[in-house]
């Protein structure tokens, strides 16, 4: 991963944004990761993983027994 501190990334923003096309870009503050600059077909991968590993947990947590949603509001209005 490439990495440049915050007054590069200003200096050379057009160069960065062609970099994170091909891979992120850390943006270091005093040295220290602030920020990542992905592409945005990366992003839309992150978060379609994110959906997927969400979806696989629910599943998984009603195949073990919890109830769901409504069953949840269902059961705390009756109380």
């Amino acid at each position: 991963m490439k990495k440049v501190n915050a007054t590069q990334a200003k200096q050379y923003f057009g160069e960065l944004l062609n970099s994170a096309q091909q891979e992120p870009v850390a943006i270091q503050k005093h040295q220290k990761d602030f920020a990542i600059l992905l592409s945005s077909a990366r992003y839309q991968e992150l978060l379609a993983f994110e959906d997927k590993c969400l979806h696989e947990l629910a599943v998984l947590a009603e195949q073990e027994g919890f109830i769901g949603t409504e069953a949840s509001l269902s059961l705390l209005d009756s109380i």
